[in-house]
């Protein structure tokens, strides 16, 4: 089968790659990432129903399948080695040199794939107990210092402390010491919300389209929204759109650290206004009947559109006056 590769201008062809088979950070599928300097690609298939033929240049290719890749945070990659450590040791985990982390995460079933290109058979096992591209993941000095970043560190030097010489002690060479690590949710945590807020700033907001119209899609695109409830949208938002790479768990408790009361209500009032003006009228025939003949009725009761309009809260919405504006001259 023959693929369209879309890879970075800067891309040195004439040196060799090596393509890191791992668990995607939400799914767990087997996915596909290349280390590129600094940086590492996620790369992703996007196949159609038929089979396409592209050119280029002056050469035409018969193939309908197009892998693309595209910068990931080393943050997403790094979660699920760290959320694992964590639940493998329980509450009990204790500061250990980086090197023992690495060989642990290597081994953990979690991160155990089925080999590539086999036909699997219903029932059987192929997972592999051990995994070399974690390991060779968290060589990479990039993945390596975020990896850093998301464990408590501890230093203990390699000799006992000795007192100043003038105090009788004798005058010892520095030492580097051991440095320890230990697994923490508590950082990942920390640094998401830190991401978080940083991508909800409206100068970097503004460079993602599909998370601006998100803004309009609920309600608040208009400069008179209330500004809180923008706020709220917006880092909402961003958890929705960071959410594609990280495990369910992760997502869950840090949707639980934000309080998203006052803009669920707005949503919810939004949703009701929606739903009450797509209502039907009620038939009013009988009442023209009785009119007719001159018979007083009392007036007819609201239609349900009408009481629900009633109900709906709209102190958070924009005035209608807001879309209709005289042009600047």
């Amino acid at each position: 089968m023959e693929y369209i590769s879309i890879l970075p201008q800067d891309l040195n062809f004439s040196g060799e790659y090596k393509y890191l088979r791992l668990p995607h950070p939400r799914t767990g599928n087997p996915q596909l990432y290349l280390p590129h300097g600094n940086a590492i690609l996620e790369v992703q298939k996007i196949s159609g129903a038929k089979r396409r033929t592209w050119f280029v240049g002056d050469e035409k290719i018969d193939a309908g399948t197009i892998l693309v890749h595209y910068p990931i945070d080393p943050l997403f990659l790094v979660i699920p080695i760290i959320l694992a450590l964590s639940t493998q040791s329980g509450s009990n985990t204790s500061f250990q040199p980086l090197s023992d982390l690495v060989s642990t995460a290597s081994a953990l079933p979690a991160f155990a794939l089925d080999p590539p290109f086999t036909n699997l058979t219903k029932g059987v096992d192929y997972k592999v107990g051990w995994n070399d591209d974690i390991s060779y993941l968290l060589s990479l000095k990039t993945v390596r210092r975020v990896f850093k970043l998301c464990c408590e560190r501890k230093a203990i030097p390699s000799a006992p402390p000795s007192p100043p010489p003038e105090n009788g002690g004798v005058l010892l060479p520095p030492t580097k010491g051991q440095v320890y690590f230990r697994p923490s949710v508590e950082l990942v945590l920390r640094h998401l919300k830190a991401k978080m807020e940083w991508m909800s700033e409206e100068s970097q907001w503004y460079r993602f389209d599909h998370l601006v119209r998100s803004l309009a899609r609920d309600g608040l695109g208009v400069p008179s929204a209330n500004p809180d409830l923008v706020k709220s949208a917006r880092l909402k938002a961003t958890l929705e759109h960071i959410s594609h790479h990280l495990p369910s768990t992760i997502t869950t408790s840090l949707a639980s650290s934000y309080d998203f009361t006052h803009l669920q209500t707005h949503l919810a009032n939004l949703s009701a206004a929606a739903m009450a003006a797509s209502m039907p009228p009620t038939n009013s025939n009988r009442n023209k009947d009785a009119a007719a003949k001159g018979t007083k009725r009392k007036a007819p009761a609201a239609s349900r559109g009408v009481e629900q309009l009633k109900k709906v809260n709209t102190a958070s919405m924009a005035k209608l006056t807001n879309f209709f504006k005289p042009k600047d001259k």
